[in-house]
């Protein structure tokens, strides 16, 4: 444990103290078995039909600010947390894709993708498509990081990703763009 100051308020030193705490917990709960950790995030990240917004924000903060992870942890969850990248409320979306762009580089990546392409046709397919899908998709295919694939995504559903918040023609190419860049440097 870390000395403080006898100078800091009782309160910073409480606060410190259980700082200090919670992120020993974090770390042994980070050295369980893949399968107590797989278990206890579907517990908290709960169903899609049923599911608590301020459990399944904190789970999805905690996995995306925690600097510890193996990627390994995210990964058990990665539909749970794609689907929640595009279907959830727009906090949260962003949380489980800053989530997901942990695992740039890794095997789990194909079937973000494959998952991100089903849930947007299956949202195509509706009366009333829920517009959000898509621009979600469209963010999180450009956080992985992969130029072919957000090309592919934008070319198929461009017109979707202009309803829900606007990105015309030209705001897409410069993403693209920004990608290409990024994965010649």
């Amino acid at each position: 444990m870390t000395d403080f100051s006898e100078e800091h308020s009782r309160k910073w030193l409480e606060l410190m103290s259980a700082y200090e705490n919670f992120r020993l917990k974090i770390f042994n709960w980070a050295h369980e078995t893949d399968n107590v950790k797989k278990k206890d995030l579907l517990l908290e990240f709960g169903t899609w039909e049923n599911r608590d917004i301020q459990r399944r924000l904190l789970t999805a903060d905690l996995l995306r600010s925690t600097e510890m992870w193996d990627d390994k942890a995210i990964a058990l969850i990665y539909k749970e947390l794609t689907q929640a990248a595009l279907q959830e409320q727009e906090e949260i979306a962003a949380y489980a894709r800053m989530a997901l762009a942990k695992l740039k580089f890794q095997p789990q990546l194909p079937y973000i993708v494959r998952e991100v392409f089903r849930i947007c046709k299956i949202e195509e397919s509706k009366e009333q498509p829920d517009f959000d899908v898509f621009h979600n998709g469209c963010c999180l295919l450009y956080d992985l990081g992969n130029e072919q694939h957000f090309s592919k995504f934008t070319s198929q559903y461009r017109q979707l990703i202009e309803k829900a918040y606007g990105l015309n023609e030209d705001d897409l190419e410069d993403m693209r763009k920004m990608l290409l860049q990024s994965k010649n440097n």
